[in-house]
């Protein structure tokens, strides 16, 4: 691992890629390229017989890796992330708010009240998580699915959305359901950057 400690934290993505997923990281540079960000590759986890336990896991090992070294917040992505539009990243940063735990730059399923979630939602593929909710996060039970279990607690934490989506998955093979999986639909009535 190396983290590149000249740029601004908020300049950087922290990407979980599992190492045979060669073309998902390929694609992925691309977004960084087209978009201006840098990143850092972090290996996903696999939990034989348990895939919810390593994708938990993988996000927890960034967020150790901030809590540690003092950070205010830290991004993190799932390498099947990709942006809609040329813009998408700098309108996601700029919009990151100053009282949030957890800022999400898309979600799938959810019931939100001024982009607030208010109940289960669905979709960890990019967000900004903030320093005070570090402890919590890590506290999460380690088999548990990790938005879901987020969502339980959206009445006693600030989780944000981006009042424009800025990105999807790809749509390729899930590391948790093991399918391939058409999100599309699920984002028919939302606002969508650039598009």
């Amino acid at each position: 691992l190396f983290y590149i400690c000249t740029m601004k934290q908020h300049n950087i993505i922290n990407v979980i890629n599992l190492p045979e997923r060669e073309l998902r990281l390929s694609q992925f540079n691309q977004e960084a390229i087209n978009q201006g960000f840098g990143y850092v590759v972090w290996d996903g986890i696999i939990c034989i017989g348990d895939n919810k336990k390593g994708i938990l896991a993988a996000h927890k090992q960034i967020v150790k890796f901030a809590k540690d070294n003092n950070f205010r917040s830290i991004i993190i992505a799932e390498d099947d992330c990709r942006f809609f539009a040329n813009g998408a990243w700098r309108y996601f940063v700029s919009k990151i708010p100053e009282d949030y735990d957890i800022f999400f730059g898309m979600i799938y399923v959810a019931d939100l009240v001024e982009n607030r979630i208010t109940g289960l939602f669905s979709g960890m593929t990019m967000y900004c998580i903030n320093e005070r909710f570090y402890d919590f996060f890590l506290s999460l039970p380690e088999s548990c699915h990790v938005d879901r279990e987020l969502g339980k607690y959206s009445d006693q934490f600030k989780f944000i959305v981006c009042d424009q989506f800025v990105c999807e998955q790809d749509g390729s093979i899930s590391d948790n359901t093991k399918t391939t999986c058409n999100y599309r639909p699920y984002l028919e009535s939302r606002k969508l950057f650039g598009i």
